[in-house]
């Protein structure tokens, strides 16, 4: 038998027993990696790994710092709404008020204005520029202070 074969046949055969005798051999757990090619995707898929897991951490800070602008701006704009509604309130009890077409005595409405200057130099974020009609006074009207 061995004596009809060709030299391709013989070359044939070697490529067998050598095939067979490598899953052998991998069955086993011989490894050949001459280029070190396991070594390079193994650290490839650590670093994106490491890329996934720090990319992830970023969503959720992310997530979470969206989830408390959301709870800030919903306090402001309950605060806002808690403004506008004293502030209307105020108002009406001002202008229904027994005295309030009464002008106010000089000297208290300059005592008022210096207050008033005083308490925008101490928190100048709160004074703000004056309304159009500042409750529709006359020269008594008191100014809301400098702009901001």
């Amino acid at each position: 038998m061995f004596r009809s074969l060709t030299p391709l046949g013989w070359g044939l055969a070697a490529a067998l027993v050598l095939a067979v005798l490598l899953a052998m051999g991998h069955g086993l757990g011989l490894r050949w990696d001459p280029f070190g090619l396991a070594g390079r995707r193994l650290a490839a898929a650590q670093a994106r790994a490491a890329t996934a897991e720090a990319d992830a951490g970023a969503r959720r800070l992310e997530a979470e710092g969206a989830a408390d602008q959301a709870r800030r701006l919903d306090l402001h704009h309950q605060q806002a709404v808690s403004v506008a509604v004293a502030t209307d309130r105020a108002q009406t009890d001002a202008r229904s008020a027994h005295d309030a077409s009464t002008p106010l005595d000089p000297a208290r409405a300059a005592r008022l204005r210096e207050h008033d200057r005083r308490l925008c130099e101490l928190a100048s974020a709160v004074c703000g520029a004056a309304p159009d009609d500042p409750a529709r006074g006359g020269d008594d009207a008191l100014p809301a202070g400098p702009a901001a």
